[in-house]
């Protein structure tokens, strides 16, 4: 494990934890703020559960040091299976003291959890950051326990969106910081016209929350009437095989694809005709936002949370009843026939960059470490 920097930097040290820096919304964001606030003469430290064996999914700044810990499951046979169950606290403990940090940033609940033990003592004040809907988390009862018991020794709880606050105790200190929203790194088309071959777009990881299943269901019906028109799910997942399977069920092989994952999420996008998000459920979807910054129309599931906050329905986007099949059908195909909605929806939902610009959002949590970090000086 390197040292940390001897010389101390302007604004302070901040380390972050997380599981993995792997293909994924909150990987993603951790990895931009972590950049950001390294450019902004921050000294930062990311410490995740992997071996570093492989490269981050997503790159890091070349002054973010990455201190892989080697804690995940299944690496290193019997010894390092009892370090994982036993020891993960201790050595995470560990390797914080070692950064010497201002502050500690978790991202995903139960790292947020082992974090917050970890720390027991320390007198480093912890910003923990829930990604998804606690309130449809799919950890255990001892989890689940545990996680009430230690999220009020929090410095601050950081959510994506207000319609999450009221889960957790009004005892622990919240903040809502939404995902950045960044502008595209290409010169896309505002206004999509007609042409030969259209392509309806969702992107994810392949899982049961994302609801792909209900998008091929909702695009069955469609499939006759519009032949001009394919679908592509962008992602990988344990779902993989069992979506592939409905497709083909469903009589749609030559009109779905699933091509996979990819890092250039805009120049996949703005490949694109209408972007659908099918979630069950969601923290802030990024891939949302995205879609929405490239000038695509957009329909989404009005899943909690997250979608109602960014969408507003006629305007900018639609919104369909959470997991109605028929609605979401219904609502691709006011999409698909008219090309002035589409334009017009899609004029507006650029404007959504305004909103959540990177530069706004770092501030914001540059804010919030300035305001936890005196208080545990004192």
């Amino acid at each position: 494990m390197p040292q940390p920097e001897s010389s101390l930097t302007p604004k302070g040290r901040i380390t972050f934890v997380i599981y993995k820096i792997s293909a994924g919304g909150a990987q993603r964001v951790l990895t931009l703020l972590a950049n950001e606030l390294c450019k902004k003469g921050w000294s930062v430290t990311l410490l995740t559960f992997d071996s570093g064996s492989e490269p981050a999914f997503f790159e890091l700044h070349s002054g973010v040091q990455h201190w892989p810990l080697s804690l995940m499951r299944g690496q290193g046979g019997c010894w390092k299976a009892i370090k994982v169950h036993f020891l993960r606290p201790w050595v995470l403990r560990k390797a914080i003291r070692k950064s010497r940090p201002d502050a500690v940033i978790a991202f995903i609940d139960l790292t947020n959890i082992l974090t917050l033990v970890a720390t027991i003592g320390l007198k480093i004040p912890v910003i923990i950051s829930e990604r998804g809907n606690p309130a449809l988390s799919l950890m255990g009862k001892f989890w689940f326990l545990l996680r009430q018991a230690v999220y009020k020794r929090s410095a601050c709880l950081v959510l994506q969106t207000h319609a999450v606050r009221s889960f957790f105790s009004s005892s622990i200190p919240k903040s809502v910081i939404p995902n950045p929203v960044l502008i595209p790194d290409y010169s896309g088309p505002i206004l999509r016209s007609e042409t030969n071959s259209k392509t309806l777009m969702a992107m994810g990881g392949l899982y049961e929350m994302k609801g792909f299943d209900l998008l091929l269901k909702a695009f069955a019906p469609l499939g006759n009437k519009f032949p001009d028109w394919m679908l592509e799910i962008w992602g990988e997942g344990a779902q993989r095989e069992n979506l592939e399977s409905l497709r083909d069920e469903l009589g749609l092989r030559e009109r779905v694809r699933f091509p996979g994952l990819t890092k250039e999420h805009y120049k996949t996008m703005s490949q694109a005709d209408i972007f659908v998000l099918s979630s069950r459920t969601e923290g802030f979807p990024n891939v949302l936002g995205e879609a929405m910054a490239c000038g695509l129309p957009v329909v989404s599931f009005d899943c909690p949370s997250g979608p109602s906050e960014m969408i507003q329905d006629g305007v900018n986007g639609l919104l369909v009843p959470p997991e109605s099949i028929q609605e979401l059908s219904s609502s691709l195909e006011r999409l698909m026939t008219s090309v002035e909605l589409r334009n017009s929806l899609g004029e507006q939902a650029r404007k959504i960059t305004e909103s959540y610009s990177l530069d706004k959002i770092v501030q914001l949590w540059e804010e919030l470490i300035g305001d936890v970090v005196p208080k545990h000086k004192i």
